[in-house]
């Protein structure tokens, strides 16, 4: 098939560049650390800000560090000098600020250049995840006694995964908004009606639905408050895990939710980070791809997964064709965890001949 070299490829290509793309390419920027509070006091109002900016940079290279790493390499991981993290900073949004002839307080975004990040963590021997998950639409619900809630507002375990702060996560977790007919009863969700999941969490952008099924009890003599907790996942690889929070004394119902959301929410986290680490000092090997095109809206997708799949780096858009599109791109970990990890983001990486590969949408 002839290549496309005149101004309908250019203005293709453009228009693929230049639009925003998937919800999670258009969301989650790993390298932002978002909310980062800061209150400072100084002989002048000029050494308060300098020094919360200061705390402010360093409190969101911890973060940063501890979003692409698992929990259980956080104990050893980096402190670089003061010095070394300004450098690596890239940008520092003020979001919110007040301040006095002696204080400073706000409320920044802070973001950081990828490379010394990157370089920091592989001198440190500690192995990482750049990863971004398309976005999972999350059903909570609810059972306490003879009551099953899910859209419900005196659902407080929906409640909990509403209120948690937005932040630049491997894998953006979205609530589906309320009074939507086309949602799925309680009893549906917490049945694991799969198609219905999967079609709901369509609507909003999703390819991948969890049922997030929590059963509050009280233990010991009716005394003790436990949440257990079953994370069911629908879409591209159904998965399920359990895990059981305890209460503590005097705990409310609306702070239990909270802690079992936050455990919740990490694990998965964690999950999606183990399943695409990238290991430090692997060499990263050269790829070249065709991706089959029934138009535009193929050649965005195929781009957002790349751009979002972990360990892939300088993707090259080479050859445009009608049909076609052929990506050049380097990957440290072999053929074989590269089909993993764009499996992940809905692309099929099949082989054909010897060394060439092709992609495809899962869902084709």
């Amino acid at each position: 098939m002839r290549a496309l070299f005149g101004p309908a490829a250019v203005l293709l290509a453009a228009l693929a560049a230049l639009l925003p793309g998937g919800p999670a390419a258009a969301k989650v920027d790993l390298y932002t650390v978002q909310g980062i509070s800061v209150d400072e006091s100084a002989p002048s109002a000029a050494e308060a800000k300098q020094a919360a900016m200061a705390e402010a940079r360093s409190e969101a290279f911890g973060v940063l560090l501890r979003r692409l790493t698992l929990g259980a390499d956080h104990g050893r991981l980096p402190v670089p000098d003061p010095a070394a993290v300004a450098a690596a900073m890239r940008k520092v949004q003020v979001l919110d600020e007040r301040q006095s002839p002696v204080r400073y307080l706000a409320r920044l975004s802070v973001s950081f250049h990828p490379g010394p990040v990157r370089a920091l963590l592989r001198e440190a021997g500690i192995p990482f995840s750049e990863a971004v998950s398309r976005p999972v639409a999350v059903f909570p619900v609810y059972d306490w006694g003879p009551l099953r809630l899910l859209f419900e507002d005196a659902n407080p375990w929906r409640a909990a995964w509403a209120a948690r702060p937005a932040a630049n996560e491997p894998v953006p977790l979205v609530l589906p908004a309320t009074g939507d007919p086309a949602m799925p009863s309680a009893d549906s969700a917490a049945g694991g009606d799969r198609a219905r999941l999967l079609q709901a969490a369509a609507r909003i952008g999703a390819r991948r639905a969890l049922v997030a099924h929590a059963v509050y009890r009280l233990e010991g003599q009716r005394t003790r408050p436990v949440l257990e907790v079953t994370l069911r996942r629908f879409g591209a690889g159904d998965a399920e895990t359990a895990l059981r929070v305890e209460g503590r004394a005097g705990e409310t119902v609306e702070s239990l939710c909270a802690r079992a959301a936050a455990e919740a929410a990490n694990r998965i986290q964690e999950s999606w980070k183990r399943a695409n680490l990238v290991a430090p000092g692997a060499p990263a090997e050269p790829f070249e791809a065709v991706a089959s095109l029934d138009g535009l809206a193929d050649l965005i997708a195929v781009k957002d997964a790349l751009a979002a799949a972990g360990g892939v780096q300088q993707v090259r858009l080479t050859e445009l064709a009608r049909s076609r599109a052929t990506f050049r791109f380097r990957f440290a970990g072999g053929a074989e965890r590269l089909g993993g990890v764009l499996e992940r983001q809905g692309l099929a990486l099949e082989q054909v001949g010897g060394d060439g590969w092709t992609l495809r949408p899962l869902d084709r």
